[in-house]
C-alpha cells in the first residue's frame, strides 16, 4: 500500500485560503448589520423629531387663541336641541382677533361617547347653514364664521345619534386652525344646550 506523503505547506496554504474566505464573509455580514442598525436608528430618530415638531406646531398655533375667540351664542335663543326632530341649531361666533379658522368641531352631549360633528367650508351631508327664515338645505355650501361675517347659524342633523330617551344637555365647540387640521382641544367653549319644545 502506497502512502501519501503529507505536504504541510499545501495544507497550511489551503487552511489560510479558507480562513480568508470566512473572514471576508464575516466582514460583509458585519457591514450589512451595521448599515441596518443605522437605518433603524435614523428611522426612530426621524419619527421622534416629526412628533416633536407636530406637537410644537400645534401648541404654537393654539397658544394665542383665547377661550372667547370661538364661542356658541345662546343669547338669541337660536341655539337649541329640538326634542321632536333630534335636530340641533347652533350659532357659532368668532372674535375679531386674527387667526386662521379652518373649521370647528361641535360636540353635543357631555360624556365621552358624545357625537362630534366636523364643520368645514364646503358641502356637508349632516350640517347646513341656516339662512333667513330658519331654512337650510343639506349638501349646500357651508361657510365658517369669518371677520366679515362673525356669526353663523348651523342646523346639525343629529337624529341618528339621539334616539329614544337620549337628549343633548351640553354643547361644545373646538376651533380647528390652519389647513393641517390642528384641533385646539385645550380651547373648548362649552355651555348648556337649551331644548325645545
Amino acid at each position: 500500500m502506497k502512502t501519501k506523503k503529507f505536504n504541510s505547506h499545501s495544507y497550511f496554504n489551503n487552511l489560510q485560503q479558507r480562513f480568508k474566505c470566512k473572514r471576508s464573509q464575516s466582514e460583509v455580514i458585519t457591514t450589512v448589520l451595521l448599515v441596518l442598525i443605522g437605518i433603524v436608528a435614523v428611522g426612530l430618530l426621524s419619527a421622534w423629531v416629526v412628533n416633536f415638531v407636530n406637537g410644537s406646531l400645534k401648541n404654537s398655533a393654539c397658544r394665542n387663541l383665547a377661550l372667547t375667540d370661538v364661542t356658541i351664542n345662546t343669547e338669541e335663543a337660536i341655539t337649541f336641541f329640538n326634542l321632536t326632530s333630534n335636530v340641533s341649531f347652533v350659532v357659532i361666533e368668532r372674535s375679531q382677533n386674527d387667526f386662521n379658522l379652518s373649521g370647528v368641531n361641535v360636540i353635543i352631549g357631555n360624556d365621552i361617547k358624545s357625537p362630534m360633528y366636523k364643520i368645514r367650508e364646503g358641502n356637508l351631508s349632516n350640517v347646513c347653514e341656516v339662512t333667513s327664515g330658519m331654512t337650510c338645505k343639506y349638501n349646500t355650501l357651508v361657510h365658517l364664521p369669518g371677520l366679515s361675517n362673525p356669526k353663523v347659524t348651523y342646523m346639525i342633523n343629529s337624529a341618528n345619534d339621539f334616539k329614544g330617551s337620549k337628549s343633548a344637555n351640553k354643547i361644545s365647540v373646538v376651533p380647528v386652525l390652519t389647513k393641517s387640521e390642528i384641533a385646539c382641544n385645550d380651547v373648548i367653549y362649552e355651555t348648556n344646550m337649551p331644548t325645545y319644545p
